[in-house]
């Protein structure tokens, strides 16, 4: 063998060792990112069951309900509730402070 050959001989054998360590660890990797989309699938599915079951207590008729328990008016009665007419604030002094202001336009 000459002395090119057995240095190409030694590059091929380098180099099919190195393919062969790359696949083994994309191997490896594959079965990591099945295990990780596992565990999205479950999250996803855990997270939709969580909303379901939220949906109960912050919906719409939770909210009506809990309104109309604190004596609240639902929409479709309030033609029938007669108006109040408004009572203006009552007057009280504003408090004084001593923080001043300076405004600069440039």
């Amino acid at each position: 063998m000459t002395r090119i050959s057995q240095r190409l001989l030694a590059l091929y054998l380098a180099s099919l060792l190195a393919l062969a360590a790359l696949g083994a660890h994309n191997q490896l990797r594959r079965g990591h990112h099945e295990a990780v989309l596992g565990q999205k699938y479950l999250l996803q599915t855990q997270l939709s069951a969580l909303r379901q079951e939220v949906a109960g207590v912050t919906g719409v008729l939770a909210i009506r309900s809990w309104a109309v328990e604190r004596g609240m008016v639902a929409a479709p009665e309030a033609l029938n509730v007669g108006e109040v007419d408004a009572v203006p604030a009552p007057r009280t002094p504003l408090p004084q402070g001593a923080l001043e202001v300076d405004t600069l336009w440039r």
